[in-house]
Order: C-alpha cells, then sequence, then structure tokens
C-alpha cells in the first residue's frame, strides 16, 4: 500500500515523518525497512530523499541497506551529481557489508580514480565480513574505474590495488578475472577442496540409504503448523548435506519467513531477515531433473553457485525454475501451513528424522 501510494506522490501516515506513531517510528525493523522500499517507489528524487534518507541513519543495518537501496538509482545519474559523494561516498565505510556493497554498486557506472581511494579503504573492512557482497562489488567497481579513468590512477593508487590481499572466496576471485591490476589474483593457489573422504562419507551415509529407499525428512514447524519435507540425496547429494547439517545446527530455528509470494514461493534461511543474508560461505550448483511441480524445495540463488542456506517451497507448479535452481526435496505433508504461510511468520524450529 505504502509503495502503491508512493507512485502516485501521495504520503500515508504510515510514511509521514512527522507522524509520531507512522512506520519509521516503529520498534520492528521491518515495519522502517518498509517505508524505505516505498520511499524508491517514486520518481521525484527530492520525494525519495524525504522519504529514505532519514532511514539511512537506522540502527538496523537492514534498515539502512533498504534507504541506500530507495535511492540508489538516482546517484547514478552521472559524475557530479551531489548524491553520489553525500550520500553514497558515507555507507562505503558502514560497518554492515550489504550497506557497502549497495553504495559500491551504486556508483560503479561512473567510477572515477578519485572515488577508488575511498573504496579501497571500505574494502579493507570486509577481511572480516562473512558475506561477500562488498569484496565482490568493490572489484566491479575498480575495473570499471581503471576502464573509464585509468589515467587519472596514480602511481600510489595502482600499487594499493595490486597489493590487496587474494579473498577467501571464489566469487571474488571469479569477479577479478581479467582485470590486471588483480592479475595476482589469478596465480594464487586455488581454494582447497574437501578431502576425498568427505564426499565418500556423504555417498554412504546419503546417497546409497535412498537408493535403498529410506530418504531423510525434515519436520518444518511454523506458526501455521507443522510442514513435512522428504530429500532427494541422489539428485543432489551436496546440497541435501548442506541443507540437514545447518538444520541440526539449529541455523533454521526461530528464523522467519522473509519473502512470501503468493502462488509463487515462500522462501527462508535468511538470519539477516531480508533476503540478503547467508551462512558465510557458498555451495555449488547440483541442477537436475526434478521438476518444479507444487511444493518443491528449492535452492534460492544470487547467480551461479552462489547457494547458502536460503530456499524456499513452490506454493504451485513453476516449469520456468526448473534446471535454473538446485532442486533437492518435496514437500510430503503440511500443505495447509504451507498454504497459510505469509510473509514474517516465525519458523520456531527444523527438525531432522532419519
Amino acid at each position: 500500500m505504502l509503495i502503491g501510494a508512493l507512485t502516485d506522490s501521495i504520503v500515508l501516515p504510515a510514511a509521514d515523518e512527522d507522524n509520531a506513531d507512522g512506520w519509521r517510528h516503529h520498534g520492528d525493523w521491518r515495519y522502517r525497512a518498509a517505508v524505505a522500499d516505498a520511499g524508491g517507489a517514486n520518481a521525484n528524487p527530492q520525494r525519495v530523499r524525504e522519504i529514505a534518507l532519514p532511514l539511512t541513519r537506522d540502527p538496523d543495518p537492514r534498515v539502512r541497506a533498504a534507504a541506500y537501496s530507495a535511492f540508489a538509482p538516482f546517484a547514478d545519474s552521472g559524475a557530479g551529481h551531489p548524491w553520489r559523494r553525500e550520500y553514497m561516498e558515507f555507507a562505503i565505510t558502514d560497518f554492515d557489508p550489504i550497506v557497502r556493497s549497495i553504495a559500491i554498486g551504486a556508483l560503479e557506472s561512473h567510477a572515477t580514480a578519485a572515488e577508488a581511494a575511498s573504496v579501497l579503504k571500505g574494502y579493507h573492512l570486509s577481511a572480516a565480513d562473512s558475506l561477500n557482497d562488498a569484496r565482490v562489488a568493490t572489484v566491479d567497481f575498480l575495473r570499471a574505474a581503471w576502464q573509464h579513468d585509468s589515467a587519472a590512477f596514480a602511481d600510489s593508487l595502482v600499487r594499493a590495488v595490486r597489493a590487496l590481499p587474494v579473498p577467501p572466496d571464489a566469487a571474488t576471485r571469479d569477479a577479478a578475472k581479467g582485470f590486471t591490476l588483480l592479475a595476482a589474483w589469478e596465480r594464487a593457489p586455488p581454494i582447497a577442496m574437501p578431502a576425498l573422504a568427505w564426499y565418500e562419507r556423504i555417498v554412504r551415509s546419503l546417497i546409497v540409504p535412498a537408493l535403498g529407499g529410506k530418504r531423510p525428512h525434515a519436520e518444518v514447524l511454523t506458526a501455521r503448523g507443522t510442514i513435512t519435507i522428504e530429500f532427494s540425496p541422489v539428485d543432489a547429494p551436496l546440497t541435501v548435506q548442506n541443507f540437514l547439517a545447518l538444520a541440526r545446527a539449529g541455523y533454521y530455528d526461530s528464523l522467519h519467513w522473509h519473502r512470501v509470494v503468493p502462488a509463487f514461493v515462500a522462501q527462508d534461511g535468511d538470519r539477516r531477515g531480508e533476503g540478503s543474508g547467508g551462512p558465510g560461505y557458498a555451495i555449488r550448483d547440483e541442477l537436475n531433473r526434478l521438476r518444479y511441480a507444487r511444493g518443491v524445495v528449492g535452492m534460492a540463488l544470487s547467480g551461479p553457485d552462489t547457494g547458502g542456506s536460503q530456499y524456499f517451497l513452490t506454493l504451485t507448479p513453476q516449469p520456468h525454475l526448473d534446471a535454473g535452481y538446485t532442486a533437492f526435496a518435496r514437500l510430503i505433508a503440511g500443505a495447509d501451513a504451507l498454504d497459510a504461510t505469509v510473509q514474517g511468520d516465525v519458523i520456531i524450529a527444523v527438525s531432522i528424522t532419519e
């Protein structure tokens, strides 16, 4: 409702900054983030600034991320635009990796050598990030700045870029492929793969029993009831192993369905609660022949081999997802609970049964 109203330049009381009972003052971060999201629905930069800008100072990084996302498109309207330096560059050193990645991405299309120095300062914060979003965004920005403005790169800046340490994740390394200043990353030792014994354990504990008809199950206890899913280890053994390990460690307990799209999917697995979080690592895709009928469980992705902890259940058949997202389980009980689920509902616990 907020988005629909602001699209037509109507500010509802929930989004009014002067309304003490408005959502921007709500104790639940999701209400404040909703105001920020709605702020980006209006094409008037001044209106977006009025709605979203105050929320860039919110103590919750998820609200700040929504606020910066709202006016990020306006920041990239050309070099010299005041929003570029005044607001986006301020976010480059935010402690939250998602906020930093949004800000850096907003500056990429008109990246300059002058801005590269500021972005590099923020990159050093990413060494402690469990998410790689800010690292990847920084590499993309530096590549763009070098392509657009290499003549302005001082020798000291070139040395600083070349001296960046090799990142711990494959996605950031892949982003640097073909980038002259980070060519050393391609010569670095490859990221260590699990030992053969690890794969053998998965075969013995999951694939062999499944071929004999014994498949693991998960009971997802939610506010609407229990949803039971059956895994498909033969079709996606690494993905199943990953989900089982996270569930047994309590990773999914007390989370919320952060995305529910009627007649499409219900999505969970983000401890940030807004769709950008993960476990701090990524797993490989296992695209297979399982069809996305109603109640099929798949891995949420932001690109190839970016799965981690987020998964979704299809609420209706979704054939366009076939072979595009790893399908690794299916609903066998609790369809009524799934159908009743709405965004924000709590997932009390996920338990595994063999």
